[in-house]
């Protein structure tokens, strides 16, 4: 049975990640039009129908599953956890149980700084990331010892409801 999310939210990528997939799409459709050309197959100066179909494949692949899998962050939190997933598919996932959280705080933090980017990151001492876009994080400080940031244009608001869910799952 899946547990009721007290608050959800879903982030996504900056524009500019958007505009490159679209680019890689875009460049796939040339053997496309090769292809309406008559300029695919076995004759002199044509583009061999290998290379076509691998272009195809790679083009509209390589976005579609970056989309599948990296293409959102969505944040869960429940009673009793944190829930996080990473793509359309949701096959990534990581919960973090509110036993495991020592404190929390809302921050504005440099991701090239902290971890060399955006993505599942790992940073010096004990530091973890799951971060999609911006500069925001709700940042858990984990009873080992490690900080986890979690990436999101509203880290005030999972903060909230983060300490709401605690207190009642304490009682």
């Amino acid at each position: 049975m899946k547990t009721r999310a007290l608050y959800e939210e879903r982030s996504g990528w900056s524009w500019w990640v958007h505009s490159l997939i679209w680019i890689i799409f875009l460049a796939a459709l040339v053997p496309l039009f090769e292809l309406a050309e008559g300029n695919v197959g076995s004759s002199e100066g044509a583009m061999p129908v290998g290379v076509a179909v691998l272009c195809l494949s790679l083009g509209f692949g390589i976005p579609s599953l970056f989309y599948l899998l990296m293409g959102q962050l969505r944040t869960r939190v429940t009673g009793e956890e944190i829930d996080m997933r990473w793509g359309f598919a949701e096959v990534i996932k990581k919960k973090i149980p509110f036993d495991k959280i020592e404190g929390a705080e809302a921050v504005t933090y440099s991701p090239i700084r902290e971890f060399g980017g955006w993505g599942i990151r790992v940073g010096a001492n004990k530091k973890k990331g799951w971060t999609i876009c911006g500069n925001r994080a709700l940042v858990l400080n984990l009873k080992d010892g490690a900080r986890f940031y979690l990436g999101s244009d509203k880290p005030e608001r999972i903060l909230q409801w983060v300490q709401s869910a605690a207190k009642r799952s304490e009682v």
